[in-house]
């Protein structure tokens, strides 16, 4: 995602601004996307999603009597907003993050998916097969699959910041680390990341217990009230990936929120002195998930499309080009050690602390909160 880093040189601006400039709408990136309902019919099978599954095409063309036709989104919100707007009758397959996968069951957009279909369903994690009873079940159906995930805490610099009890207090708490960050702190431009973090450093985890979460008005102020006092301390708030990376390298901020993935990318490339922390408050998790739109004429050949999303030598190739691991532990004996040390072997204990992203109650108060925050 696309984002203009020359403000991080004038940090008061720079907080002003609304950061993730992001590309916008969607970019074509595979063939022409025909208008025909869910695709058009035939055996053409057209796809919302992120880049780097474009990377697949030529395998799953191979591997079934298929054209798959994808067209590039760079949000969840995006993807979500297109099909609600119409274009499920343009595409087959969506691949948004799991938090909105409720929301479009909620806008009956979504058709239930035929397990016996999605065989490699069952090789699954079986925290992401918890993860999909709770949030993607209804009526005794499953509307979506789980492909691959990611976490989030944060990271810093550790050639300049020392070890340290991992907590979000890092991001709020100046000296919390043993050396003085002021300044040189980022947050995301996001308010679900953002005000989640800010949340579970104020002590309101429960909130992230229930089937969505569930903030009270007086916890969304006082968080407003937090992230407000914080700006003082703020290098900025920046999207995700290229500009994280990029602006951390340039040495424009020693610790950030993250994503595990955009800091994989950093070791991959050859940059080993960024560390990830998990706070012990607990991770925010994404895992990206497969749904077919309802008005689909294609279903069967969607979700066999989606089976081959989380299949082990295909799994294991979305997990290299995006830095994040296949929700399908046999993707695995796919990848070289060091590549399962970083995005392949994981133990499933670790999951266990995971907190998945969710639905938000009463959002608009979010929203609204989050618009003062950034205009303070």
């Amino acid at each position: 995602m696309a984002s203009d880093d020359s403000g991080l040189a004038n940090r008061r601006s720079f907080l002003k601004a609304t950061g993730a400039a992001g590309a916008a709408g969607l970019t074509g990136l595979a063939g022409c996307i025909g208008g025909g309902g869910g695709g058009g019919g035939g055996n053409t099978i057209n796809i919302l999603t992120w880049e780097e599954y474009a990377g697949l095409k030529d395998e799953i063309e191979s591997n079934l009597d298929v054209t798959v036709e994808f067209t590039k989104s760079t949000s969840s919100s995006k993807m979500f907003s297109s099909w609600q707007a119409g274009k499920d009758s343009q595409y087959d397959i969506a691949v948004p993050n799991n938090n909105y996968v409720p929301k479009m069951m909620e806008a009956d957009l979504v058709a239930p998916v035929p397990e016996d279909t999605v065989g490699n369903y069952d090789a699954l994690y079986d925290q992401f097969h918890q993860f999909a009873d709770q949030q993607f079940t209804s009526g005794g159906d499953l509307y979506g699959v789980p492909v691959r995930f990611g976490w989030y805490g944060y990271s810093y610099n550790s050639e300049n910041v020392p070890d340290h009890e991992e907590s979000y207090a890092a991001l709020f708490e100046p000296e919390y680390t043993g050396t003085d960050l002021s300044g040189s702190l980022i947050m995301y431009d996001n308010h679900f990341k953002a005000m989640s973090a800010a949340a579970l450093y104020l002590g309101y985890g429960d909130a992230f217990s229930g089937d969505k979460v569930t903030l009270s008005q007086s916890q969304i102020d006082d968080v407003k009230q937090t992230m407000v006092e914080q700006k003082d301390i703020l290098q900025g708030y920046i999207a995700a990936d290229p500009s994280y990376i990029k602006s951390f390298k340039q040495g424009n901020f020693e610790l950030g929120q993250s994503g595990r993935n955009e800091i994989v990318e950093m070791w991959t490339n050859g940059t080993d002195w960024p560390k990830m922390a998990t706070p012990k408050e607990g991770s925010l998790a994404w895992f990206e998930s497969a749904v077919v739109s309802k008005k689909s004429e294609n279903k069967d050949l969607a979700w066999q499309v989606v089976n081959q999303f989380i299949a082990p030598k295909l799994g294991a190739k979305l997990a290299q080009a995006g830095y994040s691991p296949s929700c399908n532990p046999n993707t695995q004996e796919h990848l070289t050690s060091e590549q399962n040390d970083m995005y392949g072997a994981i133990k499933p204990s670790r999951l266990e602390d995971m907190i998945p992203f969710k639905s938000v109650e009463n959002e608009d108060a979010w929203l609204s909160a989050w618009e003062e925050i950034k205009s303070a």
